[in-house]
């Protein structure tokens, strides 16, 4: 715009032709620095992909706030996870799909939390997880209280997130890691059919019930957050109690309402290493405008820069 004020056919005069070269050229002056200053902020900002589906090793995976595909954001440096807005109050759910022809378990941790049990998660093979046969999908919508129920996932303030109110807060808190793992069929070797040495076939094993179920390698749910750190709580409703929110508050993932979710046993052994992770990150509008995830949505300009910097520009009417 202030390159445009510049224009001759817009600012010269009748009179003083030294009068508009200078002017002209305190203008470009002008221009060409906040013009450095626009350039230095854009390589500052990193190009940011947007997706609704993030497809990784054999994994597709969705987020879904409020019912409907929140888009995912990942910025170019740094492309080892993906962004998605936390709003206060609403409910979310992670959507995961089986993108191949064989079983596949995956481990989902939530604020560093197992999702199913509701413990510290390293994100290993011996820890409780989800089944999916060949193609499957399925929704993970809350911590697991037994086999048929779950507390439905719900953005809150992170001090009264589910990790901080059972005293397991960790540096963990706003990420949700999925981590996949292939099923283990161990080699047995045999003699052939004429004597003559051996050869590998696999055993396949238990083919298990086809359906969405946790592994049998720990049986315990989620614990319920104590009586006392529910306090203040709103009964019956998927978010708690509203309280003014500071500008610099973080997300976390809370308690929600109850709802049924029934699942089952079977048998899978996850070899011991996970085929691939999808980490994503969660935080507020706010912090993802600061992070250069999101646009800012307002002019941000503080008023102190514009006028230690002069902004030029014509005369407006009053708005009052």
């Amino acid at each position: 715009m202030l390159v445009a004020n510049a224009s001759p056919t817009v600012v010269a005069g009748p009179r003083g032709r030294g009068r508009f070269l200078t002017l002209s050229a305190g203008l470009v002056a002008a221009a060409v620095s906040l013009a450095a200053g626009s350039a230095q902020a854009w390589t500052e900002r990193p190009y940011v992909a947007r997706t609704v589906s993030v497809y990784q090793g054999p994994l597709a995976v969705t987020v879904k706030v409020q019912g409907r595909n929140t888009t995912l954001y990942q910025a170019s440096n740094r492309p080892d996870r993906w962004y998605l807005e936390a709003r206060e109050g609403g409910k979310y759910e992670v959507a995961v799909r089986n993108t191949t022809g064989q079983r596949v378990a995956f481990v989902i941790a939530v604020d560093g939390l197992n999702a199913i049990n509701g413990l510290r998660s390293h994100m290993g093979p011996d820890e409780p997880m989800y089944v999916l046969d060949p193609w499957q999908t399925t929704t993970v919508k809350g911590w697991r209280k037994d086999l048929g129920n779950v507390s439905r996932f719900v953005f809150v303030d992170e001090a009264r997130s589910y990790a901080a109110r059972t005293d397991q807060a960790n540096g963990d808190l706003g990420w949700i890691r999925v981590a996949a793992f292939n099923e283990y069929h161990p080699i047995v070797w045999r003699g052939n059919d004429w004597g003559q040495g051996t050869q590998p076939y696999r055993d396949r094993g238990g083919a298990g019930e086809r359906e969405r179920v946790i592994s049998p390698q720990s049986k315990d749910a989620a614990p319920a957050p104590s009586t006392e750190s529910m306090r203040g709580d709103r009964v019956g409703t998927d978010s708690y109690e509203a309280t003014p929110r500071a500008e610099e508050s973080s997300p976390g993932t809370g308690w929600g309402r109850n709802e049924r979710d029934r699942v089952r046993e079977v048998q899978f052994t996850p070899e011991r290493f996970a085929a691939t992770q999808v980490i994503l990150r969660y935080e507020y509008a706010s912090a993802l405008v600061a992070l250069g995830i999101l646009p800012a949505r307002f002019p941000t300009h503080d008023r102190l820069w514009e006028r230690e910097n002069g902004q030029l520009g014509f005369a407006q009417p009053p708005k009052h």
